[in-house]
């Protein structure tokens, strides 16, 4: 009989995020100090194009941009690691729903961050000139959703909860929180002109790198959660935490 031998090890997710987090970082930061730059310096200054090509790809309070792409491939990257535990806790006779409606939350997380969807919620405008329009529905939404997850969440694994929780905060705390508190530096202003100031390129990069630090959180959260093996039968996929998992590695570990 073959031993089954772990093909996702805690080194190898370690790297790989330490990886993701490392690329993610520089572009926030490139993205930031390119359009600081190219908003508070004339155009006619060598390399002002330059600077406005690299801020138009990595800015992260741009639309349609590479940051935006990447930090929604994240997000759909939690989705299809939660659904992934979903299958395998349906394989090991646990409840697979409550995976399957989380991972169906992060894809809508991902399709808003790529499609900036949350913006669209500006039209339910009701007058405040306080912060952006957008988060005077966004807000209650949010804490909407939150109780959502919450009350879905009572039916998962107790250590995958609690991360995810701890993740989850973190990211709201980017999305909404200092997303209101940009907005109140600017007044509620879209333009160019009132977003340039350095107060409110610092509140983006803490906006956005609590937003990546908490979908980081929520990956490693997910890939914990999740032992293959390479078994005789082939590759199994098993949950950390299913009381029928180590059931599952005898039987594919015994078949011939």
């Amino acid at each position: 009989m073959d031993v089954p031998t772990g093909l996702i090890q805690g080194t190898g997710r370690r790297r790989f995020l330490w990886i993701a987090a490392s690329i993610l970082a520089v572009m926030l930061v490139g993205g930031l100090v390119s359009h600081y730059l190219r908003a508070n310096i004339a155009v006619s200054t060598p390399g002002w194009r330059g600077l406005s090509a690299l801020a138009s790809l990595l800015y992260a309070d741009g639309e349609a941009n590479l940051w935006a792409w990447a930090s929604g491939l994240l997000l759909a990257g939690i989705g299809l690691c939660l659904a992934a535990v979903g299958f395998a806790a349906r394989n090991e006779t646990e409840r697979g729903a409550p995976y399957f409606i989380l991972a169906a939350i992060a894809v809508e997380l991902s399709a808003d961050e790529i499609a900036q969807l949350h913006e669209k919620l500006a039209r339910f405008d009701l007058g405040t000139r306080i912060t952006f329009a957008w988060l005077t529905v966004g807000v209650p939404l949010a804490i909407v959703a939150g109780l959502l997850v919450l009350w879905v969440a009572r039916k998962i694994d107790r250590e995958l909860r609690r991360r995810l929780i701890v993740a989850g905060i973190i990211y709201l705390l980017g999305a909404v929180g200092f997303e209101a508190i940009g907005g109140i530096v600017v007044g509620g202003q879209l333009d160019d002109l009132s977003r340039a100031s350095l107060p409110y390129h610092l509140l983006v990069g803490i906006e956005e790198g609590l937003e990546v630090a908490g979908a980081l959180l929520a990956l490693r959260a997910g890939l914990s959660g999740l032992i293959a093996e390479r078994t005789a039968a082939g590759i199994l996929v098993r949950t950390r935490f299913g009381r029928a998992g180590n059931d599952a590695t005898n039987r594919a570990t015994a078949a011939p």
